[in-house]
């Protein structure tokens, strides 16, 4: 459809559209990682910025933006701190929390490549190693701290891409690209797992453009700060046992923080230098 895709190195294209993989990118392109080390078999999805055509051909726009979703929940946004901010501010991080790699790169990376990647799925946990690989365990039981450290430190060896633990600007950005592929309200989305546990590879019928559990399963660390100071980690989407938040919400909570309703999601963007 003449839309660009940048497929870092290391990396392939699954494209069986029979097997739920996209062949068009507002169905989701997945790239899987072939580097045969221990994060091998992980599964990304683009997510396009900039205009693109649809499968069926009609034409939509996606900005790179962090959005409120204010009519659909009632949380303060103003007390939510962009990652921007995080990097100029040093103090933000004696809060106790862990802020994006760098901010800037991201935002100029996407820019460039007019796109990222966020993880498929809710991060796996293979021994110690993060993964993407959905026939893992997910992870929880995890700080924000160590969730921001394991995803900055998920692509180290390789020059093609930076890995990071999934910021405002990629979370909700995926949002609005759910949103105007699927058409849909996907920001308010609450729950689609009412299970008494998490689900270890997930929940089968919450999945958007080859993203799964935005809004089931488990909440998710991110990059963004709160300005509270005693809750300064900021968690995302909707959780297994609780219909009464969407997608879009923000919550916040302490730096020791790690319990079984709450994981994270790695992104990954390119290295326009490399």
């Amino acid at each position: 459809k003449g839309n660009l895709i940048t497929v870092p190195a290391k990396f392939k294209i699954v494209s069986n559209e029979d097997t739920g993989n996209a062949i068009t990118v507002d169905k989701g392109i997945v790239i899987e990682d072939a580097t045969g080390t221990e994060t091998n078999g992980s599964q990304f999805v683009w997510v396009p910025v900039g205009n693109i055509t649809k499968k069926d051909g009609t034409q939509i726009e996606i900005s790179l933006e962090r959005c409120s979703f204010s009519d659909e929940y009632t949380g303060s946004y103003a007390n939510y701190i962009e990652e921007d901010k995080g990097n100029e501010t040093v103090a933000l991080k004696n809060y106790g929390n862990e802020i994006a790699k760098n901010i800037t790169n991201f935002k100029s990376s996407v820019k460039a490549n007019e796109g990222y990647y966020i993880g498929r799925y809710e991060a796996r946990k293979n021994d110690e190693n993060l993964t993407e690989v959905k026939t893992n365990s997910i992870w929880n039981y995890i700080s924000q701290q160590e969730a921001t450290l394991k995803s900055q430190a998920m692509y180290n060896n390789l020059t093609s891409v930076t890995s990071d633990l999934i910021n405002s600007y990629a979370w909700d950005t995926a949002i609005v690209f759910i949103q105007k592929s699927t058409n849909q309200k996907y920001s308010s989305q609450p729950s689609l797992n009412q299970e008494q546990k998490p689900l270890q590879t997930g929940t089968t019928n919450d999945k958007q453009c080859n993203i799964f559990d935005m809004a089931s399963n488990l909440r998710e660390w991110s990059t963004e700060s709160s300005s509270n100071y005693g809750a300064p980690c900021v968690m995302r989407g909707g959780r297994y046992y609780w219909s009464g938040i969407g997608t879009g919400a923000r919550g916040s909570v302490g730096t020791s923080t790690s319990q079984v309703d709450i994981g994270f999601r790695p992104i990954l963007y390119i290295n326009t230098n490399s």
